[in-house]
């Protein structure tokens, strides 16, 4: 008995479409993560300007009102040189990142990710081919639409993004302990050169008393 080429036509492999859900629901949240930790570079590089900046009038008040002591005076300069440079330094790198920019495209990305997921997940049973093309083609052009170039640690995003999803992406228990801490780790370290500046500057005020 011959198969009908307009039934196969009509469909395409029974988990082709699963296969897109799963991608756009991991772009999704792979996205939104992103976008929570330019959110958190932007908050934590103009903290760290902030208190920066006040360190430096700190030092030169201490300075003015002979507080710190006189024999640490080269030693003062040195730490206003220090911090006018970081103050110089993390503004230019906020501008340069535009950590805020990219937060919100991310963001704007991944809320139509999530769009797109709800009009998708009730033709995943149905399995279309003139659907599942209209589908792709429409997550394709989101991500064209919101392309950010040089996602930093984007891969340790779509680590975060799977460790949410286990019906797409099931682990055991001891693959799930080990990306948890590979990912907090991670994470750690990027966010560590903050705390390192916060705690060279406080040093150099104390050492200047």
């Amino acid at each position: 008995m011959k198969s009908n080429p307009k039934v196969i036509a009509d469909n395409v492999k029974p988990t082709s479409y699963q296969t897109l859900y799963k991608k756009i629901d991991a772009t999704s949240k792979t996205r939104f993560q992103a976008s929570r930790r330019m959110i958190k570079h932007n908050k934590l590089s103009t903290l760290i300007v902030v208190l920066l900046s006040l360190g430096l009038i700190l030092q030169a008040l201490m300075d003015g009102y002979s507080i710190s002591d006189p024999a640490n005076k080269n030693f003062s300069s040195l730490v206003q040189v220090f911090s006018s440079i970081a103050v110089l330094v993390y503004s230019l790198l906020i501008a340069k990142n535009d950590y805020s920019g990219r937060a919100g495209k991310l963001y704007s990305c991944a809320s139509a990710l999530g769009d797109l997921k709800l009009k998708v997940h009730p033709e995943v049973e149905r399995n279309k081919q003139e659907e599942y093309q209209k589908s792709s083609d429409a997550y394709q052009a989101i991500l064209d639409q919101y392309e950010v170039h040089a996602i930093d640690n984007f891969q340790n995003d779509y680590t975060m993004a799977s460790l949410t999803m286990p019906e797409s992406y099931p682990l055991n228990w001891l693959k799930r302990i080990y990306l948890n801490i590979k990912y907090r780790v991670l994470y750690a370290l990027e966010y560590s050169p903050y705390l390192l500046i916060i705690l060279v500057q406080a040093y150099f005020i104390y050492k200047s008393v």
